[in-house]
């Protein structure tokens, strides 16, 4: 009896205990490179400011070097996604929708590799491994759209100053 009283109470805490933890997990997580500085004649410091530093690296012939890096794609942190899973974590009492929720999150992203060749002067060479999809024609279409609706900050136009001409003394 004392056994199931005990078993009890220690799966009770361990319920709070790990409630919330979707929470953290969709505000924490791993930022996403940046594509679009990662291209053939970028410098190599430039590639491991969003790749992080590469898991091998391997001297080539005529002072060439491969690289390989492994991040993570679609888990970058998201305040927007742990926002959401406090709202249902509150509406649904958390203990209930937790462990569905940590699931989602413990599948959310997926690991990726990318092999990229460096010259002898460190400027990328060749690119081998994951590339992100093109943006497809309608969001290119809807952010042409959006751009008007936007408002930008015009920029303060100088005022002119008057000048004052002054006889000259001849």
């Amino acid at each position: 009896m004392t056994l199931r009283i005990v078993t009890t109470v220690l799966g009770l805490y361990a319920i709070l205990l790990l409630s919330g933890c979707s929470i953290i997990m969709a505000a924490s997580g791993q930022k996403e490179p940046n594509f679009n500085y990662i291209t053939v004649g970028a410098p190599q410091n430039q590639v491991e400011a969003e790749f992080g530093h590469p898991t091998v690296s391997i001297a080539l012939a005529d002072g060439k070097q491969e690289a390989t890096y492994q991040y993570e794609m679609g888990n970058s942190p998201n305040p927007g996604r742990a926002t959401m899973w406090g709202y249902a974590w509150l509406t649904i009492i958390g203990i209930l929708g937790e462990p569905i929720y940590s699931l989602i999150e413990l599948n959310m992203g997926h690991d990726e590799e990318t092999r990229i060749v460096y010259g002898a002067d460190g400027k990328v060479l060749e690119i081998h491994g994951y590339t992100p999809p093109p943006i497809s024609k309608v969001v290119i279409e809807s952010d042409e759209a959006q751009e008007k609706y936007i408002e930008r900050r015009r920029n303060p136009q100088p005022v002119p100053t008057e000048q004052t001409s002054s006889p000259s003394p001849q």
